[in-house]
């Protein structure tokens, strides 16, 4: 199975199970593999400080996550971020620091992966992750760093990849609209009334 059938279907596990939920659930993260297309297993740890991180077991790499952090995050982000821990892997930037360019080439490979994936559509949905991680704050020390302001409807196709559909980038209202809906899913929390309200929050933001 290639690995982005596989990450597909890692991904929508995901996205349905924190839907739907009311509490905590146990996350199931896989699909990913490296340079040279050997699995990388993804291990729940719920010591883990950050939401994820990239360690490593008889010299391979791991990818490592806490699923009872950021539970306020949307299901793409969350799968936006693990694609994001598995872009470093993938294109071999998983050892030393993590700088600005680094982490904005793997926003760009997890933007991609997940566009041909089909879990989000277009470049709206990918202003909505980055909407999300603009709200986090001070929590951005557990989210795989640095802390930065996403600009992946900058980002140019990778191979194989879809590119971000033209004219569609959105609206100064629509950003503060989205951001605003944000802002109460993330005082609510994530039941499904509090779901629900954010949907038809964001519904009423237009297109």
């Amino acid at each position: 199975m290639s690995f982005l059938r596989t990450i597909l279907l890692s991904l929508g596990v995901i996205a349905t199970c924190t839907s739907h939920a009311s509490e905590p659930v146990s996350f199931s993260f896989r699909g990913c593999s490296d340079a040279q297309n050997r699995p990388v297993p993804a291990v729940a740890e719920a010591a883990l400080p950050t939401l994820f991180g990239i360690g490593s077991t008889d010299g391979q790499p791991v990818i490592r996550y806490n699923p009872e952090r950021m539970p306020q995050l949307l299901p793409e982000t969350r799968a936006f971020l693990f694609a994001h821990e598995c872009a470093r892997i993938r294109l071999n930037l998983a050892d030393g620091e993590r700088s600005p360019a680094q982490a904005e080439r793997a926003d760009c490979w997890a933007a991609n992966t997940l566009l041909r994936s089909g879990l989000i559509k277009d470049a709206k949905d990918l202003e909505a992750i980055a909407t999300d991680l603009s709200l986090v704050g001070d929590e951005w020390p557990q989210l795989p760093g640095p802390a930065r302001t996403l600009k992946l409807s900058s980002c140019s196709p990778v191979r194989g990849g879809v590119a971000l559909p033209q004219g569609q980038t959105a609206s100064p209202q629509w950003n503060a609209c989205m951001q605003a809906c944000g802002s109460r899913l993330y005082a609510c929390g994530r039941s499904p009334d509090c779901v629900a309200v954010f949907n038809q929050c964001t519904a009423g933001c237009g297109k």
